[in-house]
């Protein structure tokens, strides 16, 4: 789950300037501890990065239980042996 999303945040796209959502946040804690122990400000970018990587972390987390759950209770249809015998 968690390289799920991390490996994904970490590709490099246009709207962070050719940077990654992963190196974005990297680089808004590095310089929030620069100036540690004063938090960031309200309007700091760093809120909009660490919200956005946090809400794809958890979303990821959740739907890849819900997928293996769900698998593994058979609500997306026969697996493994099951699905041979059916076939067959």
């Amino acid at each position: 789950g968690f390289l799920g999303w991390t490996i994904p945040s970490s590709i490099p796209v246009g709207s962070y300037e050719g940077a990654s959502l992963f190196y974005r946040l990297n680089e808004s804690i590095a310089d929030q501890f620069s100036h540690f122990p004063t938090g960031p400000q309200v309007n700091d970018p760093f809120w909009i990065y660490m919200l956005t990587w946090h809400i794809g972390l958890f979303l990821t987390l959740t739907l890849a239980k819900i997928g293996y759950e769900g698998r593994k209770e058979g609500y997306f249809g026969p697996i493994g042996s099951d699905a041979k015998k059916i076939s067959d």
